[in-house]
């Protein structure tokens, strides 16, 4: 304050020689910015709103310096503005210099006219000239960065929730073009969702959407309670087993990978997918995605029945010692997808074909089917995919 009243005479009578210059510098300034700051030559602002800016901001700084006035609100609304406009920090900062530069020149002219001013007055108004252009400047980025951090905010609540609204059942084709056009996401195409866990609302992946961005994979997230729930974009089916990668670069905890889905309108249906694996893999930081075939949709569509029925067919089965239980249905599994040859079994688990089939034996005494009727391996097929699929802990109800 001191140092402002000290030079205000000099400063009155240097703004005062400049008076109706004002609007030419104003013009002087605005040209120079729109030259010298690609964003303004690009048009991103209109230059009547510029060159209204620059006159309040230009006059603004004439009443500080001259000790008229010392708030900074329009430092501060110039700021805020440039945040909602979307303006890199790095070019409004440009444009402020530009400003300070030759309002300083328009001092300097003033000051030599006739009766030039002293030298030593001159050197005193800029030390406060310079001392202001550093106060202005510091209020400038702390505005812009304040306000930025609240549209950036803003901004992801608002994706979050429309996100949230694409993954909701029930959800109309005009609702599904709408949230699509606001997210940036096309409603055609190759998509597949992805649920992993979390606690108290932290993000299990942190970063995970750059590292998705740098393989062309567009992503959109929205973060629950209990978990962390993504749209991905894959345009190109190829595109999946290096997203895998990425999640399995990332995870810090189970991510449940829904099958590729085609169009944008079934991300509800395909997070019931990926949610189903995720349940199968409580507290291990285990990336799977789930295998989309037939049956396995079939199961995922009524969990429930399926869950209630596969016990009824697996029968005493399930009451066997874990490993025996899990040797069992490994075997028989592997039988099927040998298509019933207890010799290409064998080799697939490499033991001896006689054992294969003392295990199938096994496997008909306790759950009472016959592996000699279709009918009978059939429902013993989807029970065993039902055992897969659907998570441990809930066949323990």
């Amino acid at each position: 304050m001191e140092s402002i009243e000290s030079t205000s005479r000099t400063a009155e009578e240097v703004i005062r020689r400049i008076g109706g210059g004002v609007p030419a510098l104003a013009e002087l300034i605005t040209a120079r910015i729109f030259t010298e700051v690609p964003v303004y030559a690009a048009g991103a602002i209109p230059r009547e709103m510029v060159l209204a800016s620059v006159v309040g901001n230009v006059e603004d700084a004439f009443d500080r310096l001259s000790g008229r006035k010392f708030d900074l609100a329009m430092a501060v609304k110039t700021g805020r503005e440039r945040a909602k406009q979307g303006m890199p920090l790095a070019d409004l900062l440009s444009s402020f210099r530009i400003g300070y530069d030759e309002a300083w020149d328009a001092i300097i002219r003033a000051a030599r006219a006739a009766p030039a001013i002293a030298a030593d007055d001159v050197v005193d108004l800029s030390r406060n000239w310079f001392h202001l252009h550093n106060l202005v400047g510091d209020t400038i980025i702390h505005a812009y960065r304040e306000e930025a951090q609240h549209l950036l905010l803003t901004r992801e609540r608002e994706r979050s929730a429309l996100v949230n609204v694409l993954l909701t059942s029930d959800i109309g084709l005009a609702t599904v073009v709408e949230v699509a056009d606001k997210l940036r996401l096309p409603v055609e195409g190759e998509f597949v969702v992805v649920a992993a866990a979390t606690g108290l609302g932290e993000d299990p992946i942190p970063r995970v959407g750059s590292s998705l961005s740098a393989i062309d994979v567009a992503s959109v997230w929205h973060l629950a309670q209990d978990a962390l729930y993504g749209v991905l974009s894959l345009e190109k089916l190829t595109r999946m087993r290096p997203v895998l990668d990425v999640l399995e670069r990332h995870a810090s905890g189970p991510i449940g990978v829904s099958p590729v889905f085609v169009p944008l309108r079934r991300a509800a249906w395909a997070l019931g997918l990926a949610q189903l694996v995720l349940r199968r893999h409580p507290g291990t930081a285990t990336v799977e995605q789930f295998r989309d075939s037939p049956m396995n949709v079939l199961v995922a569509s009524a969990p429930d029945a399926a869950q209630e029925t596969s016990r009824t067919v697996l029968g005493g089965l399930l009451d066997l010692a874990p490993d025996r239980r899990d040797l069992l249905l490994e075997t028989f599994s592997a039988w099927i997808e040998a298509g019933g040859s207890a010799q290409a079994t064998g080799e697939a688990l490499t033991c001896h074909p006689n054992t294969i089939r003392h295990r199938l034996r096994r496997i008909e005494v306790v759950t009472g089917k016959n592996l000699a009727r279709p009918g009978d391996i059939a429902e013993l097929v989807a029970a065993c995919h039902a055992w897969t699929q659907l998570p441990p802990q809930s066949w323990n109800r």
